[in-house]
């Protein structure tokens, strides 16, 4: 039987599951409209006992949700921070509107977070840098981040360590860059520092060090385990690119 038709007699089988077994409705939305994936998170998430508390379950399923309903997220934390208007709730949908690209909503949620209690909160800090980052300046994000740290010496964040680096470069501090690219790469969980750092090198002219980068970074992604060889395929990608030039 073609491929096409197993899928479709597998949707049908799910949706009428669904439907007579009395899960929610978004479920026969998700099994009609993504089909593999959502087959898949009904399965992992509805059926198999248990693993529907796991982390990796519940990203599925939220992935499948969102791509039915994008905004389905953003109007149930909408409703929360109008019956709640706490801290957390405003980060929450600042979160949110940062993944939707609503980079302003976002910047006036966080700062509209950031008192009382809250005023230093590192992480509504760190959202309302990621903002600033994402609405093209640097500057003030770097400003921002100075202030975290001043506020919360003891605060480590791999993300907001990245987010630091980066901005520095877009700024042209580029040796300040190298430097937070270089100490990144010994603990954050990803090749992305090791790939900018390298990528930094050869953007100023130091093409063999560059060289020697990238061919470390594609020796180490094909010495790693499968699961990793997936999520670093895109910094693969660049750094095997950046080897033929």
């Amino acid at each position: 039987m073609p491929l096409y038709l197993l899928i479709g007699a597998a949707q049908i089988f799910f949706v009428i599951h669904a439907a007579r077994t009395g899960r929610p409705y978004y479920w026969m939305m998700v099994i009609f409209f993504v089909p593999m994936l959502g087959i898949l998170a009904y399965i992992v998430f509805e059926l198999l006992p248990g693993v529907q508390h796991s982390r990796t379950a519940q990203r599925t399923v939220n992935n499948a949700k969102r791509i039915v309903n994008p905004e389905g997220t953003y109007r149930t934390l909408t409703q929360n921070l109008e019956l709640t208007p706490t801290a957390g709730n405003k980060r929450a949908l600042a979160d949110e509107c940062v993944r939707l690209e609503r980079f302003d909503e976002a910047e006036t949620l966080y700062r509209s977070a950031l008192s009382g209690v809250h005023a230093t909160d590192p992480y509504i800090m760190l959202g309302l840098a990621r903002a600033r980052f994402a609405q093209n300046d640097p500057a003030d994000c770097v400003r921002m981040l100075d202030e975290l740290q001043g506020a919360n010496p003891g605060f480590q964040n791999a993300d907001a360590h990245m987010l630091y680096a980066r901005s520095l470069e877009a700024l042209s501090r580029t040796d300040e860059a190298l430097t937070e690219y270089e100490a990144l790469g010994h603990y954050f969980g990803g090749e992305e520092p090791r790939v900018r750092h390298a990528l930094l090198l050869k953007q100023t002219g130091q093409a063999e060090a560059a060289h020697t980068a990238f061919s470390e970074i594609k020796r180490s992604i094909e010495r790693a385990p499968a699961f990793y060889r997936r999520n670093q395929r895109e910094w693969y990608r660049v750094a095997t690119e950046n080897l033929k030039n």
